[in-house]
């Protein structure tokens, strides 16, 4: 039953950064924002489109509780890149914990180590992009147009991209307060999943130093990235989880 609640917490908690990252007041419930999460979470869990057809279905979601479909997409997309901020954050610590205090084989402490650069360099580049108002987002989709991956009904339609950009923007940049309670429950959120995993273990009998629930946590959001595509990385987190374990 905890296990149960504290999952189900963790999606509660999304749904409420989801709906702060709305920003006309008094337009979207937070049930209706919870039931929109869950709408996207279970495209993504079950099957391989991961988040190329979840966060997409999240936006036309909100469009039919009263918002544009460019508000749609940018509270979307924000409260996705904000817990992709955190959980990368989680990663850097929890491979850097890994390889100072376990000492594993060299070609694995290379690996981590190049995860760990390109994580940072995610972070430094969104970074740069936020402060000084760089159309990050509008640039790769017009890159893509330009070497033909976009064609025909896919051809992107610059101008609109770019405003549904700007009001990505103003909760990312202009609006620090929001920022700051959105980043606050994302991070709430994974500390759930990190409870969830030491009550787990404490269920298990498996005594191990109180940090190590959060290592375990944060390393492993790494395959969560990299197999995003595998409906609910079935075998692939299992394997993550014996090989930290």
């Amino acid at each position: 039953v905890p296990v149960l609640l504290l999952g189900g917490a963790h999606h509660a908690t999304r749904a409420l950064a989801l709906h702060a990252c709305v920003l006309r007041p008094g337009v979207l419930r937070y049930r209706a924002a919870l039931a929109i999460r869950l709408s996207g979470e279970a495209i993504q869990s079950l099957t391989f489109t991961g988040p190329v057809l979840a966060e997409p279905t999240r936006a036309w979601l909100l469009q039919g509780h009263g918002l544009t479909l460019q508000e749609g997409y940018a509270a979307t997309i924000t409260e996705y890149l904000i817990c992709a901020f955190v959980t990368t954050a989680m990663s850097i610590a929890g491979l850097l914990y890994l390889v100072v205090h376990f000492a594993p084989p060299p070609v694995v402490t290379g690996i981590a180590m190049g995860i760990v650069c390109l994580f940072s360099a995610f972070l430094i580049a969104s970074a740069v992009a936020i402060m000084r108002r760089f159309y990050l987002i509008g640039t790769i989709i017009a890159g893509l147009a330009r070497i033909g991956l976009l064609r025909g009904r896919l051809w992107p339609d610059m101008a609109w991209i770019n405003r549904m950009e700007d009001l990505l923007l103003v909760t990312l940049r202009d609006r620090p307060a929001r920022f700051t309670v959105i980043t606050i429950l994302e991070i709430a959120a994974q500390a759930l999943l990190v409870f969830e995993l030491f009550w787990l273990m404490l269920a298990l009998d498996i005594v191990t130093p109180a940090s190590f629930p959060f290592v375990i946590e944060a390393s492993v959001k790494v395959i969560g990235i990299a197999f995003l595509v595998i409906p609910l990385q079935l075998g692939v987190s299992e394997g993550a989880y014996a090989l930290i374990f």
